[in-house]
């Protein structure tokens, strides 16, 4: 497959596009969490929720705030949240899962902030850099393209003779 320049460029785009969107959710994300947290300062930020066992109906308590959480925890902050703030919340849910790993077993607001700066960095810095190299490369294989064909027609000119300034 040959790689264009005009693809290159339109692929550039579209990563940088998807890095930028991907940031926004990220920051949206973490700023209804960080509204939450200083709304709720004065009450814990934890609700009972019925966790269902084929064997017994159990309560514990849960934080909702943790990023990629478990189903029965998804249910309860989607009762709580507004549709707009859960899509908000379910995109950031999905774009930082290959971060929860990290900070797994520590409290919410760590979990949070660690995924939220590891997902900004590698969606923004890395994407935005990886989409800014591809648009430099389309751009030095064009400007390649147009230096052979310059060359190829200046040779072409000094062959036949009839070589006559560009200027």
């Amino acid at each position: 497959m040959v790689v264009t320049p005009t693809f290159l460029r339109w692929f550039a785009s579209l990563l940088r596009v998807a890095a930028v969107l991907a940031v926004a959710f990220v920051l949206a994300g973490l700023l209804g969490f960080l509204t939450d947290e200083v709304r709720d300062s004065s009450q814990a930020s934890t609700t009972r929720i019925t966790v269902f066992n084929p064997t017994t109906q159990k309560s514990k308590i849960v934080d909702i705030t943790q990023p990629d959480p478990p189903a029965d925890v998804e249910r309860a902050r989607e009762k709580k949240h507004s549709g707009a703030r859960e899509f908000i919340d379910d995109v950031g849910d999905v774009l930082m899962s290959p971060f929860s790993w990290v900070a797994g077993g520590s409290r919410a607001w760590v979990q949070r902030l660690v995924d939220s700066g590891l997902a900004l960095l590698i969606y923004g810095a890395l994407g935005l850099f990886l989409a800014d190299r591809m648009r430099r490369w389309g751009d030095e294989i064009r400007r390649d393209a147009i230096t052979r064909a310059e060359a190829a027609a200046a040779a072409t000119r000094r062959e036949s003779g009839t070589y006559v300034s560009p200027a």
